[in-house]
């Protein structure tokens, strides 16, 4: 079958990275597969470029455009698409018109967390709006269709839940070893550096695990608008030489594999790739009971704190520091990840859902 998937744009996020693993599965699996771009596209881009994958941008300006809403459906029957896949509420009211223009059978949207794409409740509006134009809603997890089912408004027969995966063999080449190089002991955590990761509270976590354990390192990857203001609470912190903004990070396998414990700091998420990436590297989780995560996640290999609690992080930080079996503790993570969250396991699951809608 064609398959389209639409996204915003291909810069790094997870949202993104899901679509582009979810197009090379596809490929892989025989399937004719093509990325749309309702702005620009970004670096993950290159990946399917080098798969052969076609990445089509759309170059919307600021507000509704009637414009792309043609043009995709100009670029839909050249294509001879059968099902579009958008990600996430900005995209689906084009992808629901440009199809219902286009005579595309099928359309298809996963919702990723609880929020809109940018936070604006008008996007919430058109996604019920086009309720008859839509085929299935999916959701990433069960904290994801709880928040937003009802809300919504859809049928059920319309809506199910598919959990997110990830690409396996890097992280099964890269094994961590937690608490392998005591006393040195690295905290890690890697997502963009914007308000809803809560890498501020991190931040003031950490500065109180150094009281009780001077040994602590702790490094954040990732870029984002507030990096200068992170940069600053370090200095003013006094942790300068403990704890690093690392910037991107290339490899997110060796990145991992280089770290004793995960951190997750999130005060609002879905269900976040990088959580079953440190699973399937092998790291014990130190999270915040947000989104889908317990839902992967046993209190056998991780620990959980409420979000936005920096004196409950830095103890959960503290007593996986301590823990006499870290590494077992990891073992665990690795093995829920492994069977469980693979990219193929989540593509099979969307083409049963697509050849079901194609009926």
């Amino acid at each position: 079958m064609h398959i389209v998937q639409l996204v915003e744009d291909l810069e790094l996020g997870g949202l993104e990275r899901l679509a582009v693993d979810l197009a090379l599965a596809q490929r892989k699996a025989g399937h004719q597969v093509t990325v749309y771009c309702l702005y620009g596209a970004g670096p993950l881009a290159e990946p399917l470029k080098a798969a052969g994958i076609p990445v089509a941008t759309f170059q919307k300006a600021r507000g509704f455009s009637m414009a792309a809403v043609l043009a995709m459906a100009k670029r839909l029957r050249e294509d001879r698409a059968q099902v579009i896949h958008g990600h996430n509420p900005g995209v689906h009211h084009y992808a629901a018109l440009a199809a219902r223009l286009a005579g595309v059978p099928a359309v298809v949207n996963t919702r990723h967390s609880v929020t809109t794409s940018k936070d604006v409740p008008y996007q919430e509006r058109y996604f019920r709006w086009v309720k008859p134009l839509t085929s299935h809603v999916v959701f990433v997890c069960d904290f994801v269709r709880r928040g937003l089912e009802q809300r919504l408004g859809y049928p059920p027969e319309k809506c199910s839940v598919i959990l997110n995966g990830i690409p396996l063999t890097r992280f099964r080449d890269h094994p961590a070893t937690p608490g392998s190089h005591r006393p040195r002991f690295r905290f890690g955590t890697i997502g963009r550096l914007v308000p809803a990761k809560g890498h501020a509270i991190l931040l003031d976590a950490f500065a109180r695990v150094l009281q009780s354990a001077p040994g602590a390192e702790l490094s954040i990857y990732g870029y984002g608008a507030l990096q200068d203001d992170l940069a600053a609470q370090i200095a003013g912190l006094g942790l300068g030489g403990r704890s690093r903004l690392e910037g991107r990070t290339g490899n997110s396998a060796e990145t991992l594999q280089n770290l004793d414990v995960f951190v997750f700091s999130s005060v609002n998420e879905g269900l976040p790739l990088v959580v079953l990436e440190a699973m399937a590297a092998g790291l014990p989780i130190v999270t915040t009971d947000v989104g889908g995560i317990p839902e992967i996640a046993t209190r056998e290999s991780a620990w959980f704190c409420p979000p936005g609690d920096s004196g409950a992080l830095a103890r959960a930080m503290l007593e996986a520091m301590n823990c006499p079996d870290l590494r077992e503790r990891g073992e665990i993570a690795r093995r829920i990840a492994m069977n469980c969250y693979g990219l193929e396991h989540m593509a099979a699951r969307y083409e049963e859902l697509y050849r079901g809608l194609l009926l």
